[in-house]
């Protein structure tokens, strides 16, 4: 009998010791809230592996149509930095093992997993490599937010600087978050959301997702508005959610009115955010994936052009594909 056992685990467990297991949004406890909305198909598989010295591997997953992923994204492996290698190795071979035979019961033909980009194999990536497993890099745009607010505001994009500071004089910023609990200006963002996309494209519970997180103070929304016009309201032009997991900031959505391209309207808000994230003690803000050439259309290289431009910054994961 093997000295190592795979149990179910809620995926919203505290991390109990396991870094990597609630380290960024993506790859946490929000992940698993927000993305059975996304991508209901999927169904959580989540699962801890204890062995003789105790509880060493966690993984964040989900069986889908045709992978083992974590909702379409990378699933997650953390493990006790502190456990012995050995244990740590055989925890994880256990849980690939687990992971394996879970695909192929459920007609799945492959394992996605996500893994950190290091000059060295870790040990999960050493494992990876062993049983054939095919890696891509992924870039992220990261701003490192212990450094002093004077050099993130240098690394910017040298024409982003005046835009800013035209947002900071042109745009009113309202904040929703744990300490403004502001339910009817949250609801602007959904309807605002549903105009600039051409209809409603995410349910209710996708949106309610967003406010508990803002309401337990693991997020922020900002709305902008430009000045009031001929005795009129201002105009809600431009507005984005961060979320925060363990010390990680993440950009996930911004909106901004296109009718109204012709003025900077996202430089401000989003530069604003970051700030904030800083003040409030996080160490760093992902503004979300690069991706490669050849692999994202007009819109979403626009978007990373616009991403790049706040930061010199980059973070490196690596997307492992197994076959089953």
């Amino acid at each position: 009998m093997s000295k190592y056992r795979a149990e179910p685990i809620d995926p919203g467990a505290t991390a109990d010791g396991f870094l990597e297991w609630d380290a960024h949004p993506l790859r946490g406890g929000f992940a698993a809230r927000l993305y059975p909305t996304v991508a209901p198909a999927h169904r959580d598989i989540s699962f801890q592996v204890t062995g003789p010295s105790g509880p060493v591997v966690r993984v964040r997953a989900t069986l889908g149509p045709d992978q083992v992923s974590l909702w379409g994204l990378p699933a997650v492996l953390a493990w006790k930095p502190d456990a012995e290698p050995r244990h740590i190795k055989d925890g994880l071979a256990t849980a690939l093992d687990h992971l394996t035979e879970t695909a192929a019961r459920g007609g799945a033909s492959r394992l996605v997993i996500g893994g950190a980009a290091e000059p060295a194999c870790d040990p999960l990536a050493a494992l990876l490599v062993d049983r054939g497993a095919e890696g891509t890099v992924q870039a992220s745009a990261m701003v490192d937010l212990h450094r002093p607010a004077e050099a993130l505001r240098a690394d910017i994009r040298d024409s982003y600087r005046s835009l800013t500071n035209w947002g900071s004089r042109n745009l009113t910023l309202s904040f929703v978050n744990a300490a403004n609990p502001d339910r009817a200006a949250f609801d602007l963002f959904p309807d605002f959301h549903a105009r600039i996309a051409g209809g409603r494209r995410r349910d209710e519970a996708y949106w309610q997702v967003y406010w508990n997180e803002i309401a337990q103070g693991r997020a922020e929304m900002v709305l902008g508005f430009l000045p009031p016009e001929n005795g009129e309201d201002g105009t809600l032009a431009a507005g984005s959610l961060v979320v925060w997991a363990g010390s990680t900031a993440y950009y996930a959505s911004g909106v901004y009115d296109r009718d109204k391209f012709d003025k900077p309207l996202g430089h401000w808000p989003l530069w604003n955010t970051i700030l904030r994230a800083r003040e409030a003690g996080l160490s760093a803000f992902d503004l979300g994936e690069i991706p490669p050439r050849g692999h994202a259309d007009d819109k979403e290289i626009s978007i990373a052009f616009f991403k790049r431009g706040f930061t010199s910054g980059r973070s490196l994961r690596v997307k492992w594909v197994i076959g089953v």
